[in-house]
């Protein structure tokens, strides 16, 4: 049986999200700060459910699903960002930075390819979920929410 390259792209795709889970799992598991760890949760559910939406396309096409399990670069991205987040909630967030950064660029490229109609529209969507993790991030680490009193004063 030949392999359709769109589901090998979009199995490229969801192994990606599957890996960013594992990140973000990491991360989460080291971070102390409820309104940090509340928000990569978010995200963290938003890369599960990319795994399950462009799953759902690759079984259309006849594909094989990607599992819930990270391949050999997520399984060392993930190591990276635990070891990373054990100096701390910024650390954690730099790490994360990367991480999405490396997303943000790959959904990006996917857009250049050529998609039926219903997979483009998930790729956006997908891509926009990205851009919203990508500058929370961002701007984590520039305004440091977790050093902040309850009147909103660094601490």
């Amino acid at each position: 049986m030949a392999i359709i390259p769109e589901v090998e792209k979009l199995r490229s795709l969801a192994q990606l999200d599957v890996d960013a889970v594992g990140t973000y799992e990491a991360a989460i598991a080291r971070v102390k700060d409820q309104l940090v760890r509340e928000r990569l949760n978010e995200f963290r559910v938003d890369h599960v459910r990319h795994v399950q939406d462009l799953n759902a396309f690759i079984r259309q096409q006849g594909g094989e699903p990607v599992e819930l399990r990270p391949d050999f670069k997520g399984a060392v991205m993930k190591g990276m960002t635990a070891i990373t987040s054990m100096m701390g909630t910024e650390a954690a967030l730099v790490a994360m930075l990367g991480n999405e950064e490396l997303t943000n660029r790959t959904y990006e490229l996917a857009l250049s390819f050529d998609w039926s109609p219903e997979v483009r529209q998930l790729i956006e969507q997908n891509r926009k979920d990205e851009e919203r993790h990508l500058a929370w991030i961002k701007d984590a680490v520039r305004l440091r929410p977790w050093t902040r009193d309850e009147a909103g004063a660094h601490v």
